[in-house]
């Protein structure tokens, strides 16, 4: 009985399938029929081409004519160009300048610190590296003699001082951070950023993210 009624369901299941894969399968073409509301209200039947659907205004069924607007991003050397507004309160700044001969950032190389670390990004100009970029607050791990964890505190959270070491965590600095493109959008964005309270508003383009990040660390001990 059970057998019955599973291929009975797998069969009305194909045919489903089947009636929506020949839906959508196929072209639509323009209905010749006038409804009898629109009868009534005289309203003539109006077929919009599908090219004027979409953002691309061209085929949609081949990418041989679809041709990318393209990135256009700052040429300005380091210390030559104007500093991005943050987008929100906290944000990752953007990078301003030209970054294609700095680069790839690894293990063992990171030409980013040597303007942004905090002893010489004043006397260069350059957007200072912040605190909490030097603060680890990773669960307690406990790690044997050849590095293999022994005990993992998930909840126990740690804010841990690195006295002027960039955490780890922080070192690819792209991740967050990216240059800028000038490139048209097509839709344009009406997003605002609302920068509430006074301490927001006194930090439109400044971070005070270390504080935000304590006190997700004092609720967490509170575990």
């Amino acid at each position: 009985m059970k057998a019955n009624k599973i291929i009975s369901s797998a069969v009305t299941v194909s045919i489903l399938l089947s009636g929506v894969y020949a839906a959508t399968s196929t072209k639509a073409t323009p209905s010749t029929k006038t409804t009898a509301a629109e009868k009534s209200k005289n309203i003539p039947k109006v077929w919009i081409d599908e090219k004027e659907l979409g953002l691309r205004k061209t085929d949609l069924y081949t990418e041989n004519t679809v041709v990318p607007n393209g990135t256009n991003y700052n040429k300005e050397a380091p210390g030559m160009s104007k500093k991005f507004d943050r987008a929100y309160m906290n944000a990752p700044p953007m990078i301003p300048h030209d970054i294609s001969d700095l680069g790839e950032i690894d293990k063992n190389n990171n030409a980013c610190l040597g303007c942004h670390m905090p002893d010489v990004a004043s006397s260069l100009g350059a957007t200072p590296i912040p605190k909490s970029h030097f603060t680890s607050f990773r669960p307690v791990v406990t790690v044997d003699a050849k590095d293999n964890v022994k005990f993992f505190g998930n909840d126990m959270m740690i804010k841990k001082d690195l006295e002027g070491n960039l955490w780890q965590g922080r070192y690819n600095c792209t991740q967050c951070h990216a240059p800028q493109t000038q490139g048209k959008l097509k839709v344009d964005s009406k997003f605002k950023k609302d920068c509430s309270g006074v301490k927001g508003k006194a930090h439109l383009n400044k971070s005070f993210l270390i504080d935000e990040i304590e006190i997700g660390v004092k609720n967490a001990e509170g575990l």
